[in-house]
């Protein structure tokens, strides 16, 4: 047993394995009894290991993409590291001598292909017009 056997599972852990479950009943390795009991399993597994055991005796399929868990609210970047960053360079090249309206113009070129590319991505939805006609 490794130490990452030991560690906690998580929710997407319990998820990817209820997943990996659901597969597997599907393709009929499973019957309706060891599907729900292994099932009931996931959801009271403490450790990784726990979870791992679900799947001795069943081949492993093959790997799946890693799931983007989004938090609510945290759609975009944080702009304040990204500000902080160009900052920090721009005043240590400033020191190398640089001169600061090199900076400017790159802060506001950048501002401007933000907002270039953010209003393109609204481009193409909603109604066309095609030979006078609308299509949805």
């Amino acid at each position: 047993m490794s130490n990452l056997d030991n560690l906690r599972v998580s929710e997407a852990d319990r998820e990817e394995a209820s997943a990996r479950l659901a597969e597997h009943y599907s393709t009929g390795r499973l019957s309706d009894d060891d599907y729900y009991e292994r099932l009931d399993a996931v959801w009271s597994a403490k450790v990784r290991a726990d979870l791992e055991m679900l799947f001795t005796d069943l081949p492993r399929s093959a790997p799946q993409p890693p799931q983007v868990v989004r938090r609510p609210g945290r759609g975009r970047p944080r702009v304040f590291p990204l500000v902080a960053c160009f900052l920090l360079v721009a005043i240590g090249l400033m020191v190398m001598g640089v001169p600061w309206w090199v900076f400017a113009a790159i802060a506001v070129g950048a501002l401007v292909f933000r907002r270039q590319r953010h209003h393109g991505h609204h481009h193409g939805h909603g109604h066309h017009q095609h030979f006078g006609h609308s299509v949805r």
